[in-house]
């Protein structure tokens, strides 16, 4: 692995909102940006990181950007990635908002459903 030392001047506020340890915040920002691009794998920035499996990878990738907000017009990077459910926690499903969430309908439906009602309904014939 190359290292390469750089000199990056950045604002205060900058740096007080990166926190305790702002080259690895720094680091992992131009990660994510090189793996949303396309410029770089998933798997080489979690070897990259030090991270020790690629779903310790996939899992640091969905967090941070599940976080960060994306052009508008622009459909996000991660719509066609595979989630698996089983890895999830209810309240990690309950953030995404990649889900269908399909809401009763106010009038119309299931305010009588024949299929559920079916043996009364035919007996009435």
């Amino acid at each position: 692995m190359t290292l390469m030392d750089m000199k990056l001047t950045l604002p205060d506020e900058v740096v007080e909102a990166l926190g305790p340890n702002p080259e690895r915040e720094a680091l992992e920002g131009v990660l994510l940006l090189l793996v949303g691009e396309g410029r770089l794998s998933l798997e080489r920035a979690g070897v990259t990181l030090g991270f020790e499996d690629r779903e310790e990878t996939r899992h640091w990738y969905a967090e941070r950007i599940r976080t960060r907000p994306g052009p508008e017009a622009e459909e996000p990077a991660w719509l066609g990635e595979i989630v698996s459910l089983e890895n999830l926690t209810q309240d990690e499903l309950d953030r995404m908002d990649r889900f269908l969430k399909i809401r009763p309908a106010e009038r119309g439906s299931g305010l009588f459903d024949i299929s559920i009602n079916h043996d009364e309904y035919l007996a009435e014939d």
